[in-house]
């Protein structure tokens, strides 16, 4: 199965995930990711294009302040998307390297926790430069890794993974762009493509969460669905095991999100 077709496929299945999985978790100054990446267009009023836009959670953010065109190739998050802005929210399906819109027309595109996932991803950093005006702002919350090796919840859902798919071998669509997520490999691309002034920052949100609410988070992602039904059970009860190894006794464990808050302008 190709990388895009299992997409869309889980998508169909979990529309709307990606907020419900990040929405709840903030960082210091009580911000999640998404309302972290809307407070970079906090002097913006030109147009803005949320790429990869899902369900509009972070559309709902940033209307009415700022006049905002959602994109997203999936329809189920779309459909979503429109129950929640209201059908004559400018919402379109689209595919993120042939995008339907005039070039130099905005301001400002975003994209929260699918840049690295849109291909072939030159093709779609070209495409967005297409469509910002000189000096226009790309802005991305991506993932990444955790600071240290302090045993985690990531960590602990790795070790369950690593053990259940080997006695479950399954085949990993090739879903994503891995040089978006290498710090180097992107300011790289993103220069290569006319951007200037990148800037990367880390962003840490967390949350106190039980077991229980973490393996429903961990479990929303794009792997564990590859395996059969007597897999994904037996990495149910794997991962569970491996965090009740780190609650310590107080029935809760601080789960913590790594990111990267990515800014470029286009030259």
């Amino acid at each position: 199965m190709e990388g895009a077709e299992y997409l869309q496929r889980w998508h169909d299945r979990h529309p709307g995930a990606t907020a419900t999985t990040m929405v709840s978790l903030t960082n210091a100054t009580g911000r999640n990711s998404y309302e972290v990446l809307a407070q970079v267009l906090h002097s913006q009023d030109e147009p803005v294009l949320d790429l990869a836009c899902g369900d509009g959670y972070l559309l709902e953010l940033l209307r009415p302040e700022h006049a905002c065109i959602g994109v997203d190739w999936n329809t189920a998050e779309l459909n979503i998307a429109v129950g929640r802005l209201g059908a004559d929210a400018p919402l379109a399906r689209a595919d993120a390297a042939r995008l339907p819109i005039a070039t130099s027309a905005l301001g400002a595109v975003i994209c929260h926790y699918a840049l690295m996932l849109l291909q072939p991803f030159e093709h779609v950093l070209e495409e967005i430069g297409r469509v910002l005006r000189p000096g226009g702002i790309l802005a991305a919350v991506l993932p990444s890794a955790p600071l240290d090796e302090t045993p985690n919840p990531v960590s602990a859902f790795r070790a369950a993974w690593n053990e259940v798919s080997n006695s479950y071998p399954v085949t990993i669509p090739p879903i994503q762009d891995d040089r978006a997520l290498q710090a180097e490999g992107l300011a790289g691309l993103l220069a290569n493509t006319g951007f200037r002034s990148i800037v990367m920052q880390p962003l840490s949100t967390s949350k106190a969460m039980t077991v229980d609410e973490i393996t429903e988070s961990l479990l929303l992602t794009y792997l564990p669905d590859l395996l059969p039904p007597p897999g994904l059970a037996t990495l149910t009860r794997r991962l569970k095991d491996e965090l009740d190894k780190l609650d310590g006794g107080t029935g809760t464990i601080t789960f913590v999100v790594q990111s990267d808050l990515v800014t470029a302008r286009r030259a």
